[in-house]
């Protein structure tokens, strides 16, 4: 769970809806003789206009740096990662398998997919673990994986968890380890491909 700064979402929300207000009064009313029923009407235009600007920031503008990290405490981690998964699948014998991992994410949501050569994985749910006092930044969803069909036969269709650990807001890398429910377990290692 994300450690959130509630003061700092409720001083953003007023000031914002206060300043739209006073911004909107100054430039239709004339000061010296305040018309108070286009003054009331001016209260459903601001909070469309802060409706508007809030679900636009939910879809696009957390990422802007200027948010972080006083009013956004997750980093923005959407785009394609590249990497490898280590197994403990047939005692640990497994080569070392590359994977391609996609996040999407908003301000309130974060989806992963994860692709190798022999099956896909789609997240079920996820959620950040973000607490600054304990230093602790992680990433955690549920994923159901459906290998190709002619590769069932020893690898079945399953569920599974991943952790991942990440540190500071410009992520460039994330490490972690995942459990299945064929009582599999590895380690998981990212790179944003970008970056690479």
């Amino acid at each position: 769970m994300i450690a959130h700064n509630i003061r700092s979402f409720a001083f953003t929300i007023l000031g914002l809806a206060f300043g739209t207000y006073a911004a909107i009064f100054i430039l239709t009313q004339d000061l010296s003789s305040i018309d108070f029923p286009k003054a009331v009407s001016h209260i459903s235009t601001t909070i469309s206009i802060n409706i508007i600007f809030w679900v636009v920031f939910i879809k696009w503008l957390w990422k802007l740096k200027i948010f972080y990290p006083w009013l956004v405490q997750a980093p923005d981690l959407s785009g394609n990662w590249e990497g490898v998964i280590k197994s403990n699948w047939g005692s640990g014998e497994v080569e070392p398998i590359p994977v391609n991992v996609v996040i999407s994410q908003t301000f309130l949501n974060v989806q992963v997919s994860m692709k190798t050569e022999e099956s896909r994985s789609f997240s079920v749910g996820a959620s950040f673990d973000i607490d600054k006092e304990r230093g602790q930044q992680q990433l955690f969803y549920s994923y159901l994986n459906t290998p190709k069909s002619g590769v069932r036969d020893r690898s079945q269709i399953h569920y599974g968890s991943t952790l991942l650990i990440f540190d500071g807001f410009n992520v460039v890398e994330m490490e972690g380890e995942y459990w299945t429910s064929r009582e599999t377990t590895g380690e998981i290692r990212l790179k944003r491909e970008n970056n690479a």
